[in-house]
């Protein structure tokens, strides 16, 4: 609960940043998908902005397998030339919250239940479209730290772990978490 309101406010602050630049974003890549990636993007400094966004995937199922998730990110960005112009690395942390299947799962009738905490890096470059429009290029990952059951898709309240009593099951991976073509819109 108390990351929920810590994440709530950092994400107001966004709104009352006195004289900053602020872009609203939304990722071309992943709409024709129906998934909403959307952002918000505001500066700190002359090289330095702070984003908070959302990756939301509706889907009970997509092609068979499950991919029902949510991921919220906080990224601090650090731009060579300036804040919203060309090459950027950013730091960043998340969690995301999920039913859906594995990669080393998939069409095997098991999907996991679960939250990861997230922490990686993202590397990206932004081109100006026009003054108020740029489109931010990125891809991001990092490590993933995830708690989650087991469960069978056709039995969805039997666990599919095969250990009695075993009440969660961990995992922590690299993986790609973030990626795609934001479409960045000047509101400030």
């Amino acid at each position: 609960m108390a990351f929920k309101k810590l994440f709530f406010l950092i994400f107001m602050s966004l709104f009352v940043h006195y004289n900053a630049q602020t872009y609203v974003k939304i990722n071309g890549f992943t709409l024709p998908a129906l998934m909403l990636n959307a952002a918000i993007e505001t500066k700190l400094t002359d090289k330095t902005t702070f984003q908070a966004d959302v990756f939301v995937s509706p889907w009970k199922s997509l092609f068979g397998n499950r991919m029902l998730f949510a991921i919220g990110s906080l990224e601090y960005r650090y731009y060579f030339t300036e804040s919203f112009k060309n090459w950027y690395v950013a730091a960043n942390t998340g969690v995301a919250i999920y039913r859906m299947q594995k990669y080393n799962h998939l069409n095997l009738g098991i999907h996991q239940e679960g939250y990861s905490i997230l922490l990686g890096g993202t590397v990206g470059y932004v081109v100006k479209v026009n003054d108020k429009i740029n489109l931010d290029i990125f891809l991001g990952g990092g490590n993933a730290q995830s708690f989650y059951r087991s469960y069978y898709n056709a039995f969805p309240d039997i666990r599919a772990d095969k250990e009695e009593g075993a009440s969660i099951n961990r995992s922590g991976e690299w993986i790609p978490y973030k990626g795609g073509v934001m479409i960045s819109y000047q509101i400030k």
